[in-house]
């Protein structure tokens, strides 16, 4: 039985889209469609105090459209400056589960880890951190989020101001510790009023004053 040229050429397509459909599947491709969009906030109120403390927002939520197959991980590495202080759960959505927080002084890092976030799920952390007396003036404190193992993810900078006297572009003072102002005065409180007390001293002072003609 001879088979029509059209259903030929129909055929060849039909048997390579299934051989890629099952090829995805065969070597464990997560389809795009199936992947979650993380995203992370992070934020904080104000300067930081020198010698004080400060306390940062971290805000993750999945915005996808279809679960992740695969736990999420969120990491905080703390910057030169500030140390950790302490960490808070503010909120956890109630379909997210297997949710975990831990942090370490020892490291400078907060890691947080779930299982799988259905779309529209999330958490927010605080985390207090303790700042240097020395801190810069400026810190950028970054946290990520990843899904597995992988590099799909978020990340969320939030840059920091610790004022102190050294930030201000310059000491803007006088460099002598005393200005001509004071030294003017002082001289013609001495040489008009004869009051310096030192034993046998004398004190003589002739002020002629001119004004020349142009």
């Amino acid at each position: 039985m001879a088979v029509h040229p059209l259903k030929r050429r129909l055929a060849a397509p039909g048997t390579v889209l299934g051989l890629g459909i099952a090829l995805l599947f065969a070597v464990g491709v997560t389809p795009a469609y199936a992947q979650s969009e993380l995203s992370i906030t992070k934020s904080h109120t104000g300067n930081f105090p020198r010698s004080g403390q400060g306390v940062y927002t971290i805000a993750v939520v999945n915005d996808g459209v279809d679960t992740t197959f695969d736990r999420t991980r969120m990491t905080d590495n703390l910057p030169q400056g500030v140390s950790f202080g302490g960490l808070t759960v503010a909120y956890v959505s109630p379909g997210t589960t297997g949710f975990n927080c831990a942090a370490s002084s020892n490291t400078n890092r907060v890691d947080c880890v779930t299982d799988p976030l259905p779309p529209g799920e999330g958490y927010r952390i605080t985390v207090t951190v303790n700042v240097a007396a020395d801190a810069p003036c400026t810190v950028v404190n970054t946290a990520s989020v990843v899904i597995g193992d992988s590099f799909v993810g978020d990340a969320a900078n939030d840059p920091t101001n610790i004022p102190g006297p050294d930030c201000n572009g310059g000491g803007g003072g006088s460099l002598l510790p005393i200005t001509l102002d004071g030294v003017i005065p002082m001289y013609n409180n001495i040489t008009t009023n004869s009051n310096i007390n030192s034993p046998g001293a004398a004190n003589v002072s002739n002020q002629d004053f001119a004004v020349n003609a142009p």
